[in-house]
């Protein structure tokens, strides 16, 4: 699911490390709720859905679905803070990033 959610702000454009590196800011986990429903089996192909739910000033939730072809396997919510980097403190997601979450 991590990985996912770097390919969906990567599908947005923005890249974690040029966010760290120019913006001073990094999205981290703050809280997760996951509801397993069915096991995965080592080397089953997954997919994994990320749809974004609310936005606050500071942090998302997102819906985070993992599939096995159509078998559902794992719901998830997860809510991702935006925080800035050198002091690891909530900040508010810029305007531009936040436009851009709309998007999808």
């Amino acid at each position: 699911m991590e990985r996912a959610r770097t390919e969906w702000l990567r599908d947005l454009g923005i890249g974690q490390h040029a966010l760290k590196t120019n913006d001073n800011l990094m999205f981290v986990v703050s809280t997760i709720t996951i509801d397993y429903k069915k096991p995965a089996i080592l080397d089953d192909e997954l997919t994994v859905q990320t749809d974004l739910l609310s936005m606050r000033s500071c942090s998302i939730d997102l819906k985070q679905q993992i599939f096995r072809k159509k078998e559902l396997l794992t719901n998830s919510i997860v809510t991702v803070a935006c925080i800035d980097a050198n002091q690891l403190k909530p900040v508010k997601i810029p305007t531009t990033i936040k436009k851009l979450m709309e998007l999808l």
